[in-house]
């Protein structure tokens, strides 16, 4: 069964255990688990975590399984734990079939090469997601198919792939743990938490279903006791606390240890589900980023009862779950109240620390404005006019000299073509020849020349306007943006007529410093360095516009949020916009998740000053 090689550590004369995604959520407490007992290999790709599993005295191993290269730390290896995955309701089939499927099989492939005792393959009991309630399901009752998502169907024939290499000589065990829950978990509670606070969490049958779920703690046991068990060879386990609960019983429990009211949306399940059918449609051939507000799997797995049998984990693996979920939530409130103060007396810091010192000013000009009835925009307002101010902010830089964000309308806006005068019938627009960007650089002697980097937020109207007013600048956008400006059409709002002409532009630029550390990536998922030195950092906005980004300048706690809400004002009844102008935006719910962000960023931080391109008052200079 492949090379025979010495499977203990020379030091200890204790067996070895690789760990797969050890810098994940489970491989962690696996590694903190058999360290101790075991020499263990922590196989991941994050080094900072890696640091910290060090310290709990296994060995870190940099590599990504689906990588040929990993192959040497399976050498001299007694026992593999398989917990590296891509686990998402929502992503490209290329990317499941790749880790999941090519990535496991890999990692057989090495076991059996490398004469490894057994294979602890991590699977997943969404393979049993339906629409219809289930009770005690046993393990033979896996379906051969399932193609509610691509985790789902890349689980299944990753289990068929381990089941290949068992009939093969390697021994091999399958556990399928239902619902992770602990310290630590980055993916159920916090998707909860996001919907609660977001438009509250949807509702089906008043929440009596029936769901499992399983304390961390008590997965890295059974993935302990499948290494050596009797019998276990070729079998597969479902692994849960063994206490079933209304989901809506769960759910309060939840809340109530981090502090939090539940708000609850009573919905009809058919047709949420067919909702959730139709976006991912859209998203699928919109080819979207990120993943749609509503799936067909999460509609079934907040609907339908699925409870497992843990029988055979029990007489075959000697199971017995050694932390109740009571324990669990308990632990995790406390852990989660903890953070929440620690992340805010870190941002606090953060904000106070990380001060360029190279904008030395920021003045914002009125280049332009359109107008509309609110009444027409949004339900439950009265009939008025409100004018739209097109703003542009001038960035002085003390390296970089004068940046732009954005460039407002330009007298193009008046051109004859039926689709700039659609738009000017939507949107009446103002603007005098002085009002143009470089007119109002004009009268603060600032010549065009001076500017050598414009921002670009998104390639609406009232933002590329003034483009050609420049020449021989690097224009700084995310790819969306600039395909926006390399593919003009009506359906992005994105007008040939209004695009500077080539050679205009010196260079196109898309963000690629991405952060991690910084404070901002507690708000938002997407956070770039734009300029290298930390003095202005880009933050995608999407919704919009795809691709739209706001930018944060810290040497005056100043974030700039393009048009994620329409202004101050308007922030509270943005939900409310009326069905035509929700579909100029590219993504509505995406737009509400941007603003959501933002304004809790400012919640917590009352101090950053936040503004909006149509927000109305007086220009504004900073420094």
């Amino acid at each position: 069964m492949g090379e025979s090689r010495v499977q203990t550590d020379q030091n200890t004369g204790q067996e070895t255990v690789l760990v797969t995604g050890a810098t994940g959520f489970l491989g962690e407490y696996v590694v903190k688990r058999l360290t101790g007992k075991y020499h263990v290999l922590a196989m991941g790709r994050n080094t900072e975590k890696g640091r910290h599993l060090e310290t709990l005295g296994a060995r870190f191993c940099q590599a990504d399984f689906t990588d040929r290269s990993s192959g040497d730390f399976f050498r001299g290896v007694s026992y593999v734990i398989h917990c590296g995955a891509l686990s998402s309701v929502w992503g490209k089939w290329e990317d499941f079939y790749r880790t999941n499927v090519e990535g496991t099989d890999m990692v057989a492939r090495f076991c059996h090469q490398y004469g490894v005792k057994r294979l602890i393959y991590i699977s997943s009991p969404s393979i049993y997601a339906q629409k219809r309630d289930q009770y005690g399901i046993r393990e033979e009752e896996a379906p051969d198919h399932n193609d509610l998502n691509g985790y789902i169907r890349s689980k299944l024939l990753a289990e068929q792939v381990i089941r290949r290499w068992d009939q093969k000589g390697l021994e091999t065990v399958i556990l399928r743990p239902r619902g992770l829950i602990g310290i630590g978990d980055t993916s159920l509670v916090p998707r909860l938490l996001a919907a609660n606070r977001r438009t509250g969490i949807p509702l089906f049958r008043d929440g009596n279903n029936l769901i499992d779920l399983t304390s961390v703690e008590n997965v890295a046991l059974a993935c302990e006791l499948a290494m050596t068990a009797e019998g276990a060879q070729g079998q597969a386990f479902h692994i849960t606390n063994g206490e079933p609960a209304p989901f809506r019983q769960l759910l309060e429990q939840f809340l109530a240890a981090v502090g939090e009211k539940p708000r609850y949306r009573k919905l009809p399940f058919g047709l949420v589900y067919g909702l959730a059918a139709l976006l991912e449609k859209y998203w699928t051939v919109r080819e979207l980023p990120g993943e749609p507000p509503l799936t067909r799997y999460t509609v079934c797995t907040l609907g339908y009862a699925q409870t497992m049998d843990i029988d055979k984990a029990g007489k075959i693996l000697g199971y017995c779950p050694e932390k109740t979920l009571e324990q669990s939530i308990r632990e995790y409130g406390v852990w989660w109240r903890k953070q929440k103060k620690s992340r805010t007396a870190a941002i606090r810091g953060d904000m106070e620390i990380h001060k360029p010192c190279q904008v030395t000013k920021v003045k914002l000009y009125q280049c332009g404005s359109c107008c509309n009835d609110v009444a027409f925009v949004y339900r439950g307002l009265r009939r008025k006019r409100r004018v739209f101010p097109a703003r542009v902010a001038l960035i002085q830089h003390k390296r970089l000299g004068n940046l732009l964000y954005d460039t407002g309308y330009s007298m193009n806006i008046f051109g004859k073509s039926p689709f700039l005068k659609l738009y000017r019938l939507l949107n009446p627009v103002s603007l005098l020849p002085e009002e143009e960007i470089s007119s109002r650089l004009a009268k603060d002697r600032i010549g065009p020349e001076s500017v050598d980097i414009i921002l670009l937020s998104h390639a609406h109207p009232d933002h590329i306007g003034g483009l050609g007013q420049f020449t021989g600048y690097d224009l700084i956008a995310f790819p969306e943006v600039i395909e926006a400006l390399e593919t003009p059409g009506l359906g992005k709002l994105v007008f040939r007529e209004l695009l500077p002409p080539p050679g205009h532009i010196k260079n196109c630029r898309t963000p690629r410093q991405q952060l991690r550390e910084h404070f901002l990536c507690r708000y938002f998922d997407k956070v770039y360095d734009l300029l290298g030195d930390g003095s202005i950092i880009g933050v995608k906005l999407d919704g919009h516009s795809l691709g739209q980004m706001g930018i944060w300048i810290p040497d005056f706690d100043l974030f700039l949020a393009a048009d994620a809400c329409w202004g101050r004002d308007l922030i509270r009844v943005t939900p409310a916009m009326r069905l035509l102008p929700r579909l100029i935006q590219a993504d509505f719910p995406l737009l509400l998740d941007s603003l959501r962000r933002i304004c809790r960023l400012k919640r917590e931080h009352p101090e950053v000053q936040i503004v909006f391109t149509h927000d109305q008052g007086e220009e504004g200079t900073y420094g």
